[in-house]
């Protein structure tokens, strides 16, 4: 994983209202930019062009966060996460990442990148996020998971987690499912009457 340093504690604030853009190709290089995206990652458009677009990636990042960005748009999903990026001066911004694909013949043929000012508490939600799941990766275990830039535990808690977020659709077709295992259960115990 590239390491961007050196790096600082400098935040750099940038207005709520501007939309950060930079569509990429399959391979994450820059084909185009914007100019907010240009002011507030400290590159000049030329140093930009061109460029992998990991080229403002911060070292508090977590590879677990990019590696279930790539798994999501790989697939013809979008992503949208909470993204601390590195400017050029070594200072750090915040963003609310959505990634698009751009799909052609069923599979992706380059991404776009659109970004925005995240609240302060999602900030802080996503620094203790990514705090653990960096501490998980150094201990080689894991209590914390990324699906889709979405926190995600496993096990038991996850699975509740899972069925709270199942659409109306889904969850009437599992009540219909368990309302029929219910009703074959006397048969299968050979009950009778």
């Amino acid at each position: 994983m590239r390491v961007n340093l050196p790096v600082t504690n400098n935040e750099y604030d940038f207005p709520a209202d501007e939309l950060l853009m930079s569509p990429t190709d399959t391979n994450g290089v820059l084909t185009h930019r914007n100019a907010p995206f240009a002011r507030v990652s400290g590159f000049t458009m030329e140093e930009l062009m061109g460029q992998p677009h990991n080229l403002i990636r911060h070292p508090d990042m977590p590879p677990e966060a990019y590696k279930d960005l790539w798994a999501t748009i790989g697939r013809g999903r979008n992503w949208t996460g909470l993204v601390k990026n590195r400017r050029k001066d070594g200072g750090f911004y915040w963003v609310r990442a959505n990634v698009t694909p751009i799909m052609e013949g069923g599979k992706p043929r380059g991404y776009l990148s659109v970004r925005t000012k995240p609240g302060r508490a999602e900030v802080q939600q996503a620094e203790e996020l990514y705090a653990q799941l960096r501490s998980d990766l150094a201990a080689q275990r894991e209590t914390v998971r990324l699906h889709n830039g979405q926190e995600v535990h496993p096990g038991m808690r996850g699975a509740l987690q899972r069925l709270r977020q199942l659409s109306a659709t889904q969850t009437l077709a599992l009540m219909l499912f368990a309302v029929v295992l219910l009703g074959m259960l006397p048969h299968w115990l050979g009950w009778q009457g």
